[in-house]
């Protein structure tokens, strides 16, 4: 998976990194991986050696006004501020940044600041003046490089190591602990500090190749992901010729975000003869067993799209952390129904993953296989497959939302196949493919209860 690609990097993105442990290795990749023009810049230092990577290097001397309509662009462009030593430059001048901003818009194109220092460290806290981030920013990385896990909490291995003990409560010389990482990124003068309102966060762990348990993925994930909208775990090389991206396909390991769930409830049930979403499996109605499911393979927020059968699915549902949404066009056709649900998705939501109310028997654990195939491949379409025969439910990815709202008449999800790439994940259990259509399907299902 490449870096741009875990990031949803496009044109607009107005992209910030801070933190330590491999800023510079993930500047210098986004703006190799990104094939069409592109403006990096520094907020903070920038090495005097790394602006060989780009086409054009621009210093811009403090508070002076540059000349932004003569700028011409190669494949990518560094701005900095002026050489503090022989081997740094200093960043861009506060007084400039709206002019970094201004340039991307003209052109259309993204940019990729460097917005803190770190000497070099794998870990850093935040001073009083950091970081620099502009407030046209609208995606923060906060970098953070794993190879600091059991080291001493000093400044040979964490820049500002007396403020991070300060943000954590872990002393000096202590080892620095996975906790003690949490406790950073979490705090608002740690890893959020100064992130302008709305930017979408991400945390990158860099250099998961120095750490021997992988087992601390899910611990990071449980932790930091409801103050962060996406976390990434990577082993950046950097990169040495601007002309030659090599593929290295284990560079980013696993990407993480917010995986929402939607219970499809507002058919009707014609060849069944009663609502399906009300019928019973092992104690409970449908609808509640999906979501039940959908709650313990971790699915958030969940969704459940409803028809005629409103009233009766909301109290079905009434303790449950669930928001059934009414779809009062639920006789033109399931499309309508798919349309609601990607609707009523917040914008943090990387994927979401589709249940049709009348498959109760899916399990908590195929789902949760389908969520962990996506973070480490970011396919456009998930789906089991059993027997040879493609299978719900189905996990669509964020990029193919717009094409899910165009959807029309009584058309679901699998209409849009054609258009991506679709990943398919063996299940051997051919009872995934059973839906309860008529009596005849119910009473099969039940065959099957405990």
């Amino acid at each position: 998976m490449r870096l741009i690609d875990a990031l949803r990097v496009n044109k607009t993105s107005r992209l910030a990194l801070t933190g330590s442990g491999g800023k510079t290795s993930a500047i210098l990749r986004l703006g190799s991986e990104w094939e069409q023009q592109s403006i990096l810049a520094a907020t903070a230092h920038f090495g005097i050696k790394q602006t060989d990577f780009a086409g054009r290097h621009i210093i811009w001397e403090p508070s002076k006004i540059p000349d932004i309509e003569t700028i011409s662009l190669d494949k990518s462009l560094i701005i900095t501020g002026p050489p503090r030593d022989e081997l740094i430059l200093l960043g861009v001048d506060p007084q400039q940044w709206e002019f970094i901003n201004k340039i991307a818009n003209i052109h259309q194109i993204p940019v990729f600041l460097e917005s803190d220092g770190s000497k070099t460290r794998p870990l850093k806290a935040p001073a009083h003046h950091e970081p620099p981030i502009p407030k046209w920013v609208n995606h923060v990385v906060v970098s953070v490089g794993l190879s600091v896990v059991g080291k001493s909490l000093n400044e040979k291995y964490v820049h500002r190591p007396e403020i991070f003990a300060s943000l954590t409560n872990l002393p000096i010389d202590h080892p620095i602990t996975i906790n003690s990482i949490i406790r950073m990124l979490k705090h608002p003068e740690g890893g959020l500090k100064n992130i302008p309102a709305g930017a979408h966060k991400t945390v990158l762990f860099n250099q998961v190749d120095t750490m021997k348990d992988l087992s601390i993925f899910q611990e990071f994930e449980d932790s930091l992901l409801g103050s962060y909208d996406s976390i990434i775990f990577a082993s950046l090389q950097g990169v040495i010729d601007r002309f030659q991206v090599e593929e290295r396909p284990n560079e980013v390991i696993k990407t993480v975000e917010k995986v929402a769930g939607v219970v499809l409830a507002g058919g009707n049930s014609k060849r069944m003869g009663q609502p399906k979403a009300l019928l019973t499996w092992e104690g409970n109605p449908f609808v509640r067993a999906c979501v039940l499911q959908s709650i313990a393979a971790g699915l958030e927020p969940i969704y459940v799209i409803a028809g005629n059968e409103y009233n009766e699915i909301m109290n079905a549902l009434r303790d449950l952390p669930v928001l059934v949404v009414k779809n009062n066009d639920w006789q033109t056709g399931q499309s309508s129904s798919v349309r609601a649900g990607i609707k009523a998705l917040p914008e943090n939501v990387g994927s979401v993953v589709f249940q049709l109310v009348d498959q109760p028997q899916i399990p908590q654990t195929l789902i949760k296989q389908m969520v962990n195939e996506h973070s480490l491949t970011l396919s456009p379409i998930v789906l089991p497959e059993s027997g040879g025969r493609r299978a719900n439910p189905v996990l669509f990815d964020r990029a193919t939302f717009p094409d899910l709202l165009q959807l029309e008449g009584d058309v679901g999800g699998r209409s849009i196949f054609s258009n991506y790439s679709v990943k398919t994940i063996p299940w051997n259990d051919e009872l995934i493919l059973l839906d309860v259509d008529t009596p005849e399907d119910y009473e099969n299902l039940k065959s099957y209860s405990k």
